[in-house]
């Protein structure tokens, strides 16, 4: 664990904040070139990205506070985020509701916006997760592995559980990035991105240290049950809506 990566005087670098703002900084540079391709301006999209970070943040801390009121005793924890505290579900979830404000007000296609970033986001989420195990959260069950880590927040050596997601997350990057030219109709990258999440973290919190709420499953089980569900539903509405109607002359 490396929570601070260097220090130059009094000024402490920390890791998780740093690679959030590597996440943020290179999911910038993908989405510019993915939104030139896309015929939208690039240098129009600065307050979007602003906007999106900030919805991101306050969406990924809220969902932390109600998930671990016990860590945020005061205003000075709840505003500190130079060690971790974003709940991924929330940021998304502040994330969709910043793009469907910007989408709404330049009148730009949501479908679109979204499919710009899609990518942006698992690139982010990977380069974060990464600050996550140097950070020490968000770790994993225990493990009797030669793959155990220690960390601060609890006994014995753990699944790197970050780094799993973190794989995943940039396989996922990869494959967003193969399937832009194949998908054809707007909104449908971001539906996959959504879907392959989603399906992939159910899975990872079996190793991740959690509560069980119920049925045996995580807060993060059942969010993510939900939402690739909900992914797939509209995807397949989308699908069969493109489509010609072979009934109709």
């Amino acid at each position: 664990m490396h929570p601070v990566l260097f220090r130059v005087g009094e000024i402490s670098f920390y890791s998780y904040g740093l690679m959030v703002g590597l996440g943020f900084a290179f999911g910038v540079l993908v989405a510019s070139r993915r939104a030139e391709k896309k015929g939208v301006d690039p240098d129009s999209l600065f307050w979007f990205f602003m906007l999106l970070l900030a919805a991101g943040v306050a969406g990924g801390r809220l969902f932390s506070i109600v998930q671990d009121r016990w860590f945020y005793s005061d205003w000075k924890s709840i505003l500190d985020l130079r060690e971790g505290g974003l709940a991924m579900h929330g940021v998304l979830l502040g994330g969709v509701i910043g793009m469907a404000a910007y989408a709404r007000t330049k009148e730009i296609p949501f479908g679109r916006v979204s499919d710009i970033v899609a990518p942006s986001i698992a690139l982010g989420q990977s380069l974060g997760r990464i600050g996550c195990f140097l950070n020490g959260c968000c770790y994993g069950v225990e493990t009797g592995g030669s793959w155990g880590f220690m960390t601060r927040y609890a006994p014995g050596l753990r699944h790197p559980y970050q780094l799993y997601e973190s794989l995943l997350d940039f396989v996922l990057f990869l494959v967003l990035l193969k399937l832009d030219t194949k998908l054809k109709v707007e909104g449908e990258l971001f539906l996959v991105y959504l879907f392959g999440y989603s399906f992939f973290r159910f899975f990872l919190e079996f190793v991740r240290e959690n509560d069980r709420y119920f049925l045996g499953l995580s807060y993060g089980q059942w969010t993510s049950a939900g939402l690739a569900l909900l992914a797939a539903i509209i995807f397949l509405y989308i699908e069969k809506k493109s489509r010609p109607n072979l009934y109709t002359e």
